[in-house]
């Protein structure tokens, strides 16, 4: 497993920090804009990512991160895709049938 200790903060905001002080705004501001652009696209495009290897839709892999960050915290969000993977192929059988078939061949 790889770790990943700094991401590009650890350089944009010091830099930005370090132009402001230096009276250099426009530069400060466009690497504040950078961070912020390249933070978003994180937030925005983990999920889509994830949910691509793992093979479900983006939308329940970004409620099961943040279901599992809310219960678990850090370790949450780790734990609930791989929880939601582990449900998925319980209850595969029942969502190819439809819940509803699924129930009526119990009975």
């Amino acid at each position: 497993m790889r770790y990943q200790y700094f991401g590009s903060g650890t350089i944009l905001i010091p830099w930005a920090i370090i132009s402001f002080i230096n009276n250099n705004i426009s530069l400060g501001s466009l690497l504040l804009g950078l961070y912020i652009f390249t933070l978003l696209a994180k937030q925005f495009l983990e999920p889509k990512i994830v949910s691509n290897k793992i093979g479900i839709h983006p939308i329940f892999t970004l409620i099961a991160m943040y279901t599992g960050f809310k219960f678990l915290g850090l370790i949450g969000l780790l734990a609930g895709p791989i929880i939601l993977i582990i449900l998925k192929n319980v209850f595969a059988n029942s969502i190819d049938k439809g819940l509803a078939n699924s129930m009526i061949d119990r009975l």
